[in-house]
């Protein structure tokens, strides 16, 4: 039989999927994070209820781990960001390949009074190519970014573009005096033909360097739901050009919707654009993008955040979840996105002890976060240290910190699902099911009355997937023992 996959999916499937964006409720919630990408989480959930397998490399840890708010403490006065080191358990057994987990976390503060914002320069790049009309997506749009509006302030600038096989600017940048009238203009959009990604991106981008500002936000949102179709479609040359315009001050943030999309070309614009990726696969999705995000658009605090973690000889690093850290001998480093207001973000990682020693000895661990703080117009770096201590016998949980075992516990279940998609990859169809069997194992073992509902929403997605995975390798056995 076919394999699922996400070029392979069914007319059900799609209708299915497709009307998971019913914008069926707007209220704030807290356990969606603000200002960190969440398209791998969003997307996973949306190819689990199409009984669809992802591309591994769609499937970015990370953002699993880092889709809800995390228990961090908040920047103390006079700080942008604060970072939080902390291990599961301080303490490890003394006997050779013991193993601690790490937590490096980072909060920045939540602007609650939206006058102490910097001014926004938005350019909304709206695709209105003819698949929009499916599953009724251009108007739950539409009602996301009119619940968007009210959010907006009459001193930010905003221009409206659309694009299908051509792009036309349908609302020249403007200060938002006159609210109603823009209304009527997002209202009135329709679906039309092909998708001209490039060509609406540029013109979105032209229209904000109409109103350009050095002590602004300037940012433009591309949202989609295809595949470049029409004019400029290597997405090489696109990415491109989209930079040139970055380097000239001009941010992204790129926004996903339904199924064929080239993720791909999503995730880069966005990195590049010093903006994040999202997928809208639902109503959680679309409050935490439309909504919640918003102020993450308006507010970005720090720029070119990079994290370097050091450790002693007595450690072995075992694994690092999510991301892409680049290693040293004794150390790695990661380039982390730039930080918005009410952001809280995590980076999971795994050590072992290199060979028994004697107990008592003490193992640093140095972690130094620096980044480019915006309203300081200074760079910024911070220390912290953290060590592991070695004792006789049994030292217990290793993860009895309740946060850091919460936060782990979605990072094992997300890189099982990742493990999933590589081994389906490879053909190793009975690999990619023991992945999530034994995650899932683990997580039940851990909370036997499963009450948290953010390593829930990650358990749920994998669950998924293991009956996908198993349901196709009952019948691949079922077919070699018929041709025996």
């Amino acid at each position: 039989m076919p394999i699922p996959s996400s070029e392979n999916l069914s007319v059900r499937s799609k209708v299915l999927a497709l009307g998971l964006l019913v914008l069926c409720a707007l209220s704030v919630t807290a356990s969606a994070q603000e200002g960190a990408s969440s398209a791998s989480a969003a997307r996973a959930r949306y190819l689990a209820g199409a009984d669809s397998i992802p591309k591994s490399k769609e499937i970015a840890v990370e953002e699993f781990i880092n889709y809800h708010r995390h228990r961090i403490g908040l920047p103390k006065s006079g700080e942008t960001v604060a970072l939080d080191v902390r291990w599961g358990n301080g303490e490890v057994s003394s006997a050779a390949g013991s193993e601690a987990v790490l937590q490096v976390g980072f909060s920045t503060a939540h602007v609650n009074d939206r006058q102490q914002l910097r001014p926004l320069n938005l350019s909304l790049v709206i695709d209105k190519s003819g698949s929009m009309a499916d599953a009724d997506k251009m108007s739950r749009v539409k009602t996301a970014l009119l619940a968007m509006l009210p959010r907006l302030r009459e001193e930010d600038t905003l221009s409206i573009v659309v694009f299908d096989c051509a792009a036309e600017v349908l609302m020249p940048a403007r200060r938002l005096s006159d609210r109603a009238s823009v209304e009527r203009l997002i209202r009135g959009i329709e679906p039309g033909s092909c998708t001209n990604i490039h060509a609406g991106l540029m013109l979105g981008y032209r229209e904000a360097l109409k109103s350009y500002s050095r002590d602004a936000t300037n940012r433009v949102v591309l949202l989609t739901d295809g595949i470049a179709n029409e004019g400029v479609t290597d997405p090489k040359k696109i990415a491109s050009e989209s930079l040139s315009y970055n380097d000239r001050g001009v941010d992204l943030s790129t926004i996903g919707v339904g199924f064929d999309l080239n993720t791909d070309l999503l995730r880069e614009l966005a990195k590049s654009g010093r903006g994040l990726y999202h997928f809208v696969a639902d109503a959680q999705d679309i409050e935490k993008v439309f909504i919640k995000e918003l102020q993450s658009l308006i507010s970005p605090v720090a720029t070119s955040p990079v994290v370097e973690i050091d450790y002693g000889p007595g450690l072995e690093l075992a694994q690092v979840y999510g991301y892409e850290p680049r290693r040293g001998e004794r150390g790695l480093s990661i380039k982390l996105d730039n930080m918005n207001n009410g952001l809280t973000q995590v980076v999971m990682l795994r050590f072992r002890t290199a060979r028994g020693r004697e107990t008592g000895l003490r193992f640093p661990v140095t972690v130094r976060f620096t980044y480019y703080d915006l309203e300081k117009k200074r760079q910024v770096t911070l220390t912290q240290v953290e060590s592991l201590t070695l004792k006789s016998g049994a030292a217990g949980d290793m993860l009895s910190d309740e946060e850091v075992g919460k936060n782990y516990t979605i990072a094992l279940l997300a890189q099982s699902i990742r493990d999933m998609a590589a081994a389906w990859e490879s053909q190793r169809f009975r690999e990619a099911e023991d992945a999530l069997t034994s995650a899932i194992a683990k997580t039940y073992r851990r909370y036997p009355t499963l009450e948290d509902a953010d390593i829930e929403r990650t358990l749920m997605v994998a669950q998924k997937y293991q009956e996908v995975v198993k349901k196709i390798n009952q019948q691949r056995d079922t077919k070699s023992s018929d041709l025996r």
